[in-house]
Formats: C-alpha cells, structure tokens, sequence
C-alpha cells in the first residue's frame, strides 16, 4: 500500500535558472519518517528553468512533481493552480530563487504540528541572503515571533513593518478546496502575508527558534519579488491588505489601514517627484477610498509629529 503524503512543498518557478538547483537540493534532500512532495509550478520561464526542473523530476520522479504551464498564468493563478494539486494534510511553501538550511526541517515543523493541534502553522528563523548566498546584515526586517491571534499579525504591520517570509512558513492545508482562492486571486503576485492570513485566522502560528531557511534579498537584480519596481510593489500590496483586511478584528483593523497608508506614501512621494500635484491628486482621489482618505490624513499628521512610519 502506497504511503499517504503528509507534506506537500509548494514551489514556484519563473526564469530561476541561477538558483533553482539550490532550492530544489534543499528540498530533495529533507530527511523525513514520512512521505513528502514537491509540486513545482513552472510559469514558462524564458530560460533554463524548465530544464533543470525536468532533470530533477526524472532523477526524484517519486519527490518532484512539475507542473509545466502551457502559457504564462501570472503568479497568482500559478500559486492557486500549484495549490490544488498538494495532497499532503500539511503545505509547506517555497520559491525557486530561495532555499532551505536545514535538511530536518520537514521533519521539525510536522512534528510541531503533530503536537500541537491548537496551532494552524508554524514558522523558523530566517536568514537573509544576497544574490551570491552570503548572509546580509542589512535587508527586510523579518517576523521574529508567533502569533497569537489576528490582532497579534495586524501589529506586525503597523507600526513594526515586519515582513513575512512565507518560505520558512509549514501550514495545515487549508488551502487545497478552493475556499480561499477568491483571496488569491485578487492580487497580482500573492503577498505571502494572505497565505498566513488565511492560516492565523485559523488558529496560532507558532515560531521555532532554529534558523532553517535562506531569504534570498535582490533588490537591484534579477526577476525575483524584491528586484520589482517599487510603484508597482506597493499597489500590489494595498490590493492584498484589502484583501485581507476582513480576517482581522474589527479593533485590529486600524494597523492595517495605517499599513495601506505607507505604500500610499511612497506612491505620493514618487508622483511628487514625477508628475507633480497633479499625479498625486489623482491616487488620492481616483485610488482612495473615503476610508482611506481619512486614514491617510490621520497617517500623515502621526508621521509629522512623531516621525513614526
């Protein structure tokens, strides 16, 4: 009788040649008691992507389990399309241009889950990386700590502007019915705080003190997530906190609004500087809502007096 998959990793995969090998060795190479998975969603890279992927799914058929896209998705659909086919009763995540450090670390955070049914996900430390794999001092400022309860990752956006890396993140597969796919959907890249929204607003998300993944941080290079342009990371990101902004306590809910306003900050900045009043009336009043509008002047006077972001 066939072992039944306990962990599927979800990868993506989109013009990673560079890193690819990196982050599919740190998976194939997971020391587990049980079965597990990768299902890689390939998105038509435009160089050696496909290759690679295809080499390690014929040398680990029983591992790596590709899904070769036909036409480009975006990475939305790709993340929604990759999800549906993860059989395992956990999910844990990872993109091709990361890569894991510890080769127990399936092993670890199942285990965690196994024992603590209270919890709907857990998370380790992370390391951040340069496009080379050397470990940087400087970077995003990432999620340190479990959380609690929504409320408690509402605080992680304002005023602490943590980022959550969800390649160190392992969930219970809440996400394989199809329920959430309208949250998914809504945004252009999938911010990795709606994945473990979703999954917060099931129950706690734990954090294991043990460093067992790399972030890689590109911001000048490449194709990947922080090399983007940031007028384009921004709206991208408002989109995904209204999105999500309904999972979260009513009393919970200012933080998110006053974490819109930061990225409507930088896209007013960035208006001022090229096109003018003009540019800039036309987010406040075309972009905003009522709503925002009047978190937005609530955000800019906190900012002036206190200098708090």
């Amino acid at each position: 009788m066939e072992q039944e998959v306990k962990v599927s990793v979800m990868m993506l995969a989109y013009n990673h040649e560079t890193y690819v090998r990196q982050a599919l060795d740190s998976v194939v190479g997971q020391r587990t008691d049980f079965r597990f998975e990768a299902v890689v969603g390939e998105d038509c890279s435009t160089d050696g992507t496909r290759r690679i992927i295809r080499e390690y799914a014929e040398k680990y058929p029983d591992i790596v389990k590709p899904l070769f896209r036909k036409k480009n998705l975006g990475a939305s659909r790709n993340v929604v399309s990759t999800l549906r086919r993860c059989r395992g009763r956990y999910v844990a995540f990872l993109e091709c241009d990361d890569y894991w450090t510890d080769m127990e670390k399936l092993q670890k955070q199942a285990d965690y889950l196994d024992r603590h049914p209270e919890c709907a996900g857990v998370m380790t430390r992370v390391a951040v990386v340069d496009r080379y794999g050397r470990e940087m001092v400087t970077g995003p400022k990432l999620l340190d700590h479990a959380l609690e309860a929504p409320g408690d990752f509402a605080k992680t956006m304002y005023p602490y502007n943590q980022f959550k890396f969800v390649g160190c993140f392992m969930a219970r597969n809440y996400y394989r019915d199809g329920a959430w796919d309208p949250y998914l959907l809504q945004t252009a890249m999938v911010d990795d705080f709606i994945i473990e929204a979703i999954a917060v607003s099931r129950g706690k998300i734990a954090m294991l003190e043990e460093t067992m993944a790399a972030y890689r941080w590109v911001p000048a290079h490449g194709g990947n997530f922080s090399a983007m342009k940031p007028e384009f990371l921004c709206r991208d990101r408002i989109k995904s906190l209204k999105v999500v902004i309904e999972l979260f306590p009513a009393g919970a809910r200012w933080r998110v609004y006053m974490r819109i306003c930061r990225d409507y900050w930088q896209l007013l900045a960035k208006a001022a500087l090229d096109g003018g009043p003009g540019k800039g009336l036309r987010i406040i009043f075309r972009e905003m809502n009522c709503v925002e509008r009047a978190f937005y002047l609530f955000y800019y006077i906190r900012r002036m007096l206190t200098g708090v972001y």
